[in-house]
């Protein structure tokens, strides 16, 4: 019986371990952008793809996944842990981890002195989308410079404002848009802002393959002028899904549904936004983005 137990005891372990995830090297690397005529220095977190998950692709290097955190920042807002990611990015780092992905998570705001932007005004603000788009560019050079990357093989992921500014990253309008030797494969934004884009000179033109994935109730970045963008681009490859009865940050862990003042912008300005979770769209949400980049990436 002992014996029995051990090895029942010892299997347990050895599947744990086989399962378990590299924790995140902290990394940092220029940004193309400049802050009063001195170049920013970004932090980053690097998370390397599990080494358990069989590839479609046998090769020393991985694909890679950037994510771009919204205006709140990449990390915790709790009192007592602001030194750790918030619980919505440490999830989906672990989930790509585990699906093969390595995961790079720049930090636009701290190293600019700030923490969060959620509650200025767009006109206010004094990190843009056309800051953090230079952001990823030096974050796309960083991953060059990476002997276990696939260059051929990095898709974008943003949560509002970085779903936003990875809608920047993919304009070729823009000058240097697409024009480096490596440039994302595809992308994913949730609950971007989407406005903008619909009237701008010069027009808007998608580098890559995206996938928009929206709350239907959003009254921060509304689902309209994405469905209208997704139109605006026929047919470049651009597919926007959109869940019902889900608010901005739908696919936050346990974000009790709240109206927030705090916040000025939004579909009626002044009167605050709604945020929360729901645990249904966020898994349907999840399982698409994935199929999405295993579809994209490593493709033969």
């Amino acid at each position: 019986m002992y014996t029995r137990f051990a090895l029942l005891i010892g299997l347990l372990l050895a599947s744990s371990m086989a399962t378990a995830l590299d924790e995140p090297e902290k990394v940092s690397f220029p940004s193309l952008d400049q802050q009063n005529g001195q170049t920013v220095q970004l932090d980053a977190l690097w998370f390397r793809a599990s080494s358990n998950v069989a590839t479609t692709v046998t090769t020393a290097t991985t694909a890679t996944v950037i994510a771009l955190h919204g205006c709140g920042g990449l990390y915790s807002t709790r009192k007592g842990h602001e030194q750790e990611l918030n619980a919505r990015h440490n999830n989906m780092a672990r989930l790509l981890q585990e699906n093969g992905y390595n995961v790079l998570m720049p930090d636009s705001f701290r190293p600019r002195g700030v923490n969060s932007i959620c509650s200025s005004t767009y006109k206010s603000r004094d990190i843009s989308t056309n800051n953090r788009r230079l952001d990823v560019q030096a974050a796309l050079q960083w991953l060059g410079r990476q002997t276990t990357v696939d260059t051929k093989n990095i898709a974008l992921l943003g949560w509002s404002n970085g779903g936003s500014t990875t809608l920047n990253a993919l304009n070729t309008a823009n000058k240097a848009a697409g024009k480096d030797d490596i440039y994302p494969r595809a992308a994913v934004a949730f609950y971007p802002g989407c406005q903008g884009y619909l009237k701008a000179r010069p027009a808007y033109r998608l580098a890559s393959p995206l996938l928009i994935l929206i709350g239907a109730e959003d009254d921060w970045t509304p689902a309209a002028p994405c469905v209208s963008f997704e139109k605006m681009l026929a047919p470049s490859p651009v597919k926007v899904r959109v869940f019902a009865d889900s608010y901005h940050d739908f696919d936050a862990p346990d974000l009790p549904l709240r109206k927030r003042m705090d916040v000025p912008n939004g579909v009626h300005p002044g009167q605050g936004v709604t945020t929360g979770s729901n645990p249904e769209a966020k898994e349907l949400a999840y399982k698409e983005m994935l199929l999405f980049l295993k579809q994209q990436l490593n493709a033969k």
